[in-house]
C-alpha cells in the first residue's frame, strides 16, 4: 500500500470516484513532453497563416496532448484574459467524422464558433443570398465569415484540429486538395496558424503543395518501439506508474508481464489508457470489493490479435516512409550547401507517391504525473 499513488482517501470512495479518478489521469511520458516541447518551439516561429501536422499512430496519445496543449496557453495567458475578455489564447475543436462519406464543412464552423464563444451562432445569415439578410439553407459561408472575424476579434495563437484526418474524407469529385485549400483560405483570411492533430492519413495534406506546408515544422508523436532500450525502458516506466495508481487495495502486477502489455497496445499509451480504463471500469462496477487485478481481467478487453497485427503493419509501413523522407531530406540539405541549388532529391519530391489511406480508430483535474523512469529502474532491481 505504501508503494500506491492514488489518495488513500479513495479507498472509502464510491465505484464511480475511482473510476473518474483513474481516467482522468494522464501520464508525461517522454514521447508526449518531447512532442509538447517540440509544439511550443515551432508555433512560436510558425507564420500567422501557417498550417503544421502534428501526426502519430491510432492510439498513440494526440489527443491527449492536445489537451495538454490547451490546458498549458490557457494558464500562460490567465492574467492577459483577466484584461482582456475578449482573448481567447487558444482555439481547439474537433473534426468530427463524416456520416455520408464527405466532411461537412458548414458543422464544423458551427464547432468552432461555439468553442470561440461566439453569440448569436443561430442566427448566422448569408448576406449575399438574394441580396439581402435571408436566412439560408446554404449559409456555409456566413458561419465561415463569422469564424474568420472571430478568430481576428479573438486573438489565439493557434487553432487546433483534433482527428484532422476526417478531413481528409471527401465525397465524389471532389479533391483533397480543395480540403487544403479550404484550410489555407481560413488561416490566411484570419492571421491565425492552423494545427492538425492525426494519425498518418493526414500526411496526405503534406504532398499537396510544398508551400503549403512546410516539412521542417511538422510534429511527429511516435510509439515506443521495442528494439531501442530506451523506448523499453520508457514504456515499462509509464506501465508501473500506472500500476502503482490503480485504485485497488492490492497493487496488481502489470510490470511483470510488461511484454503482454506491450504488444496489444502496440507500444502507444493510448491505447494502453484505453484498455486500462476499460479494465478497471469493468472490473469496480462488477466487484466494488475486488482486491486487485489480474492478467485474466485485462484479456476480456484486449485487442484482437488480427486487429494488432493491422495496426502493426500500417504504423511499421508508415514509419519506414517517413524515415526515407527524412534520408532524401538531409539528402537535399547537403545538396543545397553544396551549391548544387534545385536538385533531383526536389524533383523526386514533387513527384512522390500520395500516401495511401491508413487506419481509423478515444477528468481528475488535468494534471500529469512524471513518470519517474530513474525511480522505476531502482525499483526495477528490487522486483
Amino acid at each position: 500500500m505504501d508503494r500506491q499513488l492514488f489518495p488513500k482517501e479513495l479507498n472509502g470512495k464510491s465505484a464511480d470516484e475511482k473510476i473518474k479518478y483513474f481516467k482522468n489521469l494522464t501520464i508525461a511520458h517522454p514521447k508526449l513532453m518531447a512532442a509538447f516541447k517540440g509544439f511550443k518551439e515551432k508555433i512560436s516561429v510558425a507564420d500567422n497563416n501557417e498550417i503544421l501536422l502534428v501526426f502519430g499512430p491510432s492510439g498513440v496519445g494526440k489527443s491527449t496532448l492536445f489537451n495538454k496543449i490547451i490546458t498549458y496557453y490557457n494558464e500562460l495567458y490567465m492574467e492577459e484574459m483577466l484584461m482582456d475578455k475578449g482573448l481567447i489564447p487558444i482555439v481547439g475543436e474537433e473534426a468530427v467524422a463524416p456520416d455520408d462519406g464527405r466532411f461537412d464543412w458548414k458543422d464544423f464552423y458551427i464547432r468552432a464558433l461555439t468553442s470561440l464563444n461566439e453569440p448569436l451562432i443561430n442566427y448566422k445569415i448569408n448576406i449575399d443570398a438574394n441580396k439581402g439578410l435571408i436566412p439560408s439553407e446554404k449559409g456555409k459561408s456566413a458561419y465561415r465569415r463569422a469564424m474568420e472575424n472571430a478568430l481576428i476579434y479573438r486573438k489565439p495563437i493557434a487553432f487546433l484540429i483534433d482527428e484532422a484526418q476526417h478531413i481528409s474524407r471527401i465525397s465524389k469529385g471532389k479533391s483533397l486538395r480543395n480540403q487544403m485549400d479550404t484550410l489555407k483560405s481560413l488561416a490566411s483570411k484570419s492571421r491565425v496558424p492552423f494545427v492538425l492533430f492525426g494519425t498518418y492519413e493526414i500526411l496526405k495534406f503534406r504532398n499537396l503543395s510544398g508551400q503549403l506546408i512546410r516539412r521542417g515544422i511538422d510534429i511527429h508523436l511516435p510509439r515506443y518501439k521495442l528494439e531501442i532500450k530506451e523506448d523499453r525502458d520508457a514504456f515499462q516506466s509509464v506501465l508501473w506508474t500506472f500500476q502503482r495508481h490503480l485504485p485497488f487495495y492490492e497493487e496488481p502486477k502489470l510490470v511483470e508481464n510488461w511484454e503482454y502489455f506491450y504488444i496489444h497496445s502496440i507500444g502507444c499509451i493510448g491505447n494502453l489508457k484505453i484498455w486500462l480504463n476499460r479494465t478497471v471500469e469493468y472490473s469496480l462496477m462488477d466487484n466494488y470489493h475486488k482486491k486487485t487485478l489480474d492478467l485474466n481481467d485485462f484479456k476480456k478487453f484486449e485487442m484482437s490479435v488480427d486487429k494488432i497485427e493491422k495496426m502493426a503493419d500500417e504504423t511499421i509501413e508508415m514509419e519506414k516512409q517517413i524515415a526515407e523522407e527524412k534520408v532524401c531530406e538531409i539528402k537535399e540539405r547537403i545538396s543545397r550547401k553544396l551549391g548544387w541549388g534545385i536538385n533531383q532529391y526536389e524533383e523526386n519530391s514533387l513527384t512522390s507517391k500520395p500516401y495511401k489511406t491508413k487506419i481509423k480508430v478515444g477528468e481528475r483535474k488535468p494534471n500529469r504525473d512524471q513518470i519517474g523512469i530513474e525511480e522505476f529502474k531502482n525499483e526495477k532491481t528490487n522486483l
